[in-house]
């Protein structure tokens, strides 16, 4: 009998890394951190206020990583 491997769990070390980057970035677009960090209107950055702008850095982050992962095949 054959047991299949979940496609949920990464095979490869770059498969982890992508995984886990993407866990951790992910935690600072969540409360309770969301809250501690950006929670705040002042300094504008760019036009707009300061949590705005952190959101946007961390979604663009998270959008880098699926795209390497994408690019490495993983």
């Amino acid at each position: 009998m054959r047991r299949f491997q979940s496609h949920y769990i990464p095979r490869t070390r770059n498969g982890r890394l992508a995984v886990a980057s993407f866990v951790f970035l992910f935690t600072f677009t969540q409360p309770p951190l969301v809250f501690w960090i950006g929670n705040r209107v002042e300094p504008w950055i760019g036009g707009v206020p300061f949590l705005y702008a952190y959101l946007l850095a961390f979604y663009w982050l998270l959008i880098g990583v699926l795209l390497w992962a994408r690019k490495h095949r993983l």
